[in-house]
């Protein structure tokens, strides 16, 4: 006959396994895709770029996260440029650096072969790391924050390589004019116990950063919006799920890239106050969403959604067309690698 020690003892093993059952299916779940890209197959152009710019066009080529190659025939401009992608694992239980390999094929593969400038628009790892390496390999001048110059100065690039960012001051490069905005970074979450909130008592990066070195040693920095005008034509960049109140009442864009991480989790008044200074305020003919990728996941395999560990892909993509199918504002996804002729 069993002893009270041996059922207490089987009692703590069940209770364990239990525990560790319930432990594995939330983490399954958890590290699932936040959306089914299927469901939205008709909003993806399918393009990839093989044909030539027509003359006085400009394309523009998804890279994932907020990495968007512009390219009117002439010359290339670049935001962000992060293209090694390390893996979940890697990024939270080690110490992560550029791979130059990965890089070098981005930019074959992308046909980066004009490329004259990359605007950084802030310094997390997932928009600044490889920034200094797609301008090593392409000889385009890095403008970005003091913290982004920091990690080109880590990298090895030269100061007459860099361009610190002047807010509000027009830049013309080629036929392309851009506009520095101050911005702000998507509200800041935890996750497994981590948070990426800004520690306002060390808000910079303020000495060279070299890789391999922690994700969170690459720190916000500030967050900036991109305004990007072509002839007559106006394009409005915006990585992170935040709005400063008034900052577009006086601008207007053909097009909006609107990075949307995140945006279903926030409250509903946020929500609603987000569309309302961004895409209703700018009244674009053209919304293309970005940040809304895996990007733990290489760009040599097709864009998968954010995990739903920390987003959900499907709640913040019907939010956005349920207001934008109410305005008759366009909206497009991009693929990695695929293309769009903008205007």
């Amino acid at each position: 006959m069993p002893t009270l020690n041996t059922i207490q003892t089987k009692q703590k093993f069940y209770q364990f396994i239990m525990y560790l059952l319930i432990f594995l299916f939330s983490s399954s779940c958890a590290f699932r895709s936040s959306g089914d890209l299927h469901l939205y197959d008709s909003y993806f152009p399918h393009e990839t770029g093989l044909i030539p710019i027509p003359k006085g066009k400009v394309r523009a080529t998804f890279l994932g996260t907020a990495s968007i190659l512009l390219d009117d025939g002439e010359t290339q401009i670049l935001t962000d440029g992060f293209f090694t992608r390390p893996s979940l694992w890697k990024t939270a239980f080690s110490k992560i650096e550029s791979d130059p390999v990965t890089i070098q094929s981005v930019i074959e593969k992308a046909k980066i072969d004009h490329l004259k400038a990359i605007f950084v628009c802030h310094s997390h790892y997932d928009h600044v790391m490889d920034s200094p390496f797609v301008a090593k390999q392409t000889k385009a001048k890095l403008y970005g924050s003091s913290s982004t110059l920091n990690v080109g100065l880590g990298a090895g690039l030269s100061n007459e390589q860099m361009v610190l960012f002047q807010p509000g001051t027009p830049i013309v490069i080629g036929k392309f004019t851009i506009t520095v905005l101050e911005s702000k970074h998507t509200p800041p979450f935890r996750i497994l116990g981590k948070t990426n909130a800004t520690d306002p008592n060390h808000p910079n990066i303020d000495s060279p950063l070299a890789g391999p070195v922690k994700a969170t040693d690459y720190i916000e920095g500030g967050t900036f919006d991109f305004l990007i005008q072509h002839g007559k034509n106006k394009i409005l960049i915006k990585s992170s799920t935040n709005f400063v109140e008034g900052a577009f009442d006086k601008i207007h864009a053909d097009v909006l890239f609107l990075g949307i991480a995140q945006l279903s989790l926030q409250p509903i008044l946020f929500q609603e106050q987000f569309y309302k200074e961004t895409i209703q305020t700018l009244k674009p003919k053209l919304l293309i969403p970005i940040h809304w990728d895996n990007f733990f996941k290489p760009l040599s395999v097709p864009l998968e959604p954010n995990l739903k560990l920390g987003d959900d892909f499907d709640g913040n993509l019907k939010f956005i067309l349920k207001r934008t199918s109410e305005e008759k504002i366009q909206v497009q996804l991009l693929q990695g690698f695929e293309t769009i002729d903008l205007f």
